[in-house]
């Protein structure tokens, strides 16, 4: 989608419910290709032409399993190079754009929204984790070996008790009558040994896979598990209350919560360790920097703040003699999108923790001082 074939038509439809007593969408959708066809002829292409262009639009609007009662919107995007079509939240604005870019400047917040991480629930009846994954939980199965349980660490060592008392103290008692001895001496002992074996098993596991972990159960047992816990990608802020008497959807939405927040706070702090610690060129705050630096794929990580636009003609910007499709458009939302397309990272950030008038920030992953040496 990043290297659409223009023009690029965008459209975003909100969702229509049953009686919402808003238009139904296919209704919308026909509306966006008759405003598709002016913009196109108006530009000097032929009726046939913008009719075979359209034509999956107009086929989209008359599937009635597609278009008519969805909770959720839809984006549609349509070049020369194909189709794509996609889910997205409810409450977008219906737009109709005709471009160089596919139009994704209203889903960016979305877009980078957490959208993978992992529910730990701790308590003392029981350890579980969730998966969250595209707006979905599902349970996990634990690793072998890792305790679920308070009662299953002390069922597990108690025939070890014999062993303490028949040691004779010459030697090191055995490992096992040590972690007998440790739970049983008082709860919160036994709850912190508890947890350090959970961290012990669950380690290798949560390494392996790399995503964010949401510590979510009561605040004592929580308290501890992140004194003992060694999984280095653990959000900071636990989510406290009875998780099991939760419905998924509050669940899912605390959590991801927790975890864009934190993204958030992270990405004001690269913000400013890049100001500080960055040679000059290696980052800017200019818009036609980083908009031929986006081109070039040159963008490692970018900084944007919600709303706004800059219109520009991004071909017009670049210098390009041959402009296949001038026309202006958001060059931010150009910028997104070249990012994204080549592998490069975006942040959403307040507009206050931009630098002053800047619109965007950029991190590139070389100088040109560098490609010219």
């Amino acid at each position: 989608m990043g290297k659409a074939i223009p023009p690029a038509i965008s459209v975003l439809l909100p969702g229509c419910a049953d009686g919402s007593g808003a238009a139904p969408n296919s209704l919308r959708l026909r509306q966006a290709v008759d405003e598709i066809f002016r913009v196109l002829v108006a530009r000097g292409w032929a009726h046939h032409e913008v009719a075979h262009l359209v034509a999956p639009l107009l086929a989209l609007s008359n599937d009635p399993n597609l278009c008519e009662g969805r909770k959720c919107g839809m984006a549609l995007y349509l070049s020369r190079g194909g189709f794509h079509c996609f889910e997205i939240p409810a409450e977008v604005r219906e737009t109709v754009v005709v471009s160089t870019h596919f139009y994704i400047r209203p889903l960016l917040e979305w877009l980078t929204a957490p959208r993978d991480f992992l529910i730990l629930e701790l308590s003392a009846a029981g350890v579980g984790i969730k998966r969250a994954s595209n707006g979905m939980l599902t349970e996990v199965v634990l690793p072998r070996g890792v305790p679920t349980s308070l009662e299953e660490i002390a069922s597990s060592d108690a025939p070890d008790h014999a062993q303490v008392s028949r040691n004779t103290g010459k030697g090191p008692p055995p490992s096992s009558a040590i972690s007998f001895g440790i739970s049983s001496a008082n709860e919160e002992r036994r709850i912190r040994f508890f947890c350090t074996m959970l961290d012990r098993g669950l380690h290798s596991y949560l390494q392996d896979l790399g995503l964010p972990v949401v510590l979510a159960g009561s605040g004592r047992m929580v308290n501890i598990y992140r004194k003992e816990n060694t999984y280095p990608a653990t959000i900071i802020k636990p989510l406290h209350g009875d998780v099991e008497s939760m419905a998924p959807e509050e669940l899912l939405e605390r959590a991801r919560g927790l975890v864009g927040a934190e993204k958030a706070e992270q990405a004001v702090r690269h913000l400013a360790e890049m100001e500080e610690y960055a040679p000059g060129d290696r980052w800017s705050t200019t818009l036609e920097s980083v908009l031929r630096g986006a081109a070039s794929g040159r963008v490692s990580r970018l900084f944007l703040a919600s709303g706004g636009a800059c219109p520009g003609d991004f071909h017009e910007e670049l210098g390009d003699s041959v402009n296949p499709f001038p026309v202006e458009e958001d060059l931010i939302n150009a910028i997104a999108i070249e990012t994204l397309a080549q592998g490069g990272e975006l942040n959403i950030v307040p507009s206050d923790q931009l630098p002053a008038h800047a619109q965007v920030v950029a991190l590139f992953r070389y100088s040109m001082g560098s490609v010219r040496g």
